[in-house]
């Protein structure tokens, strides 16, 4: 009941802010996440994004198909973080939004870049692979195998719904 009551409040808070066209920072945004993440025994998954950018359109599209949307949702709180929008649209960044993500992006650029954190803040992976290109939007084999395997170390997601999320986002025409 407790658990239930606090999202409530949660939701309240960001909905009333949200219908003032108030942008929460940073700071707001995670530890809003952290907080529901440590109630529902999730980890964070954080996405910085801009509202021009096709690709992380493409990764939103993809993590909110029918077929894969409640894997996500079981296992992860998703959060956003708007950085690099043109200047015409910076009122949409989140403040400190674009040094949070300078901080994390060890010397790759580029959006979508995703990081996933534990309940107390902790980076456990991110969109980065071995040779430290950001995979951002997995298309390929490769980077689905990749993002995959992220997934399979920061949830509890099984076999058989690893593979539902390859089929959703391997595009076989970037191969």
């Amino acid at each position: 009941m407790n658990r239930i009551i606090k999202t409530i409040i949660i939701c309240f808070f960001v909905g009333f802010l949200n219908g003032q066209d108030t942008i929460l920072s940073k700071d707001e945004v995670m530890n809003i996440a952290y907080a529901e993440a440590e109630q529902e025994g999730k980890n964070v998954f954080l996405m910085f994004d801009a509202s021009w950018c096709g690709w992380c359109k493409r990764m939103d599209k993809n993590m909110n198909n029918n077929a894969c949307k409640n894997f996500f949702d079981d296992n992860y709180v998703t959060v956003h973080l708007a950085i690099k929008e043109s200047k015409e649209n910076k009122h949409l960044e989140n403040p400190g939004a674009p040094d949070f993500y300078d901080s994390l992006k060890e010397g790759t650029s580029g959006i979508p870049f995703w990081v996933i954190f534990d309940s107390k803040g902790n980076v456990l992976d991110n969109s980065l692979d071995s040779n430290n290109n950001n995979i951002g939007s997995p298309v390929t084999k490769d980077e689905v195998q990749v993002f995959v395997s992220i997934l399979k170390d920061t949830s509890k997601l099984n076999d058989k719904e690893l593979s539902v999320i390859t089929e959703v986002f391997w595009d076989k025409a970037y191969d």
